[in-house]
């Protein structure tokens, strides 16, 4: 498993931001693509899934594995699909208060590549897509 970590400090706090991180079934309402895109989810709270349908990525689906309050973290994985080309992948997002409205946002990941695929590309796309999710979570936050 190849390791992987993103940070950025984001104008939200870091309890208005969790709110919406929390609901894991939340993604579509902030992720790029949501709006065109499908989710359904299963269970609740830790180990369930949840399915979603995206433009870019096909059909995926990620399983909750962590829900910590205290730690304003979740953490899940992949279960099925192939989003940038991963055989296996997690992320764990946690939220760490600065000041009044700031907080800094981590994503801790390892994932495996499917043969052939260079590792440093996916890390590239992941650097992406978090930095994009992560402005789209402020903002959606903010304006809830």
């Amino acid at each position: 498993m190849v390791p992987f970590h993103f940070s950025m400090v984001l104008p939200v706090a870091a309890g208005v931001a969790w709110r919406t991180l929390r609901d894991f079934g939340s993604l579509l309402a902030w992720v790029k693509g949501g709006d065109t895109a499908t989710l359904e989810t299963t269970g609740s709270g830790v180990s369930m899934v949840r399915d979603f349908t995206l433009p870019r990525f096909g059909t995926v689906q990620h399983r909750l594995d962590e829900v910590s309050d205290d730690d304003h973290a979740i953490r899940y994985s992949l279960t099925k699909g192939r989003p940038l080309d991963m055989k296996e992948y997690w992320t764990r997002i946690s939220l760490t208060e600065l000041s009044a409205g700031t907080c800094r946002i981590d994503w801790r990941s390892e994932f495996e590549p499917h043969e052939g695929v260079d590792p440093e590309w996916i890390a590239e796309n992941l650097r992406g897509a978090y930095e994009d999710m992560s402005i789209r979570l402020a903002a959606y936050s903010n304006n809830r």
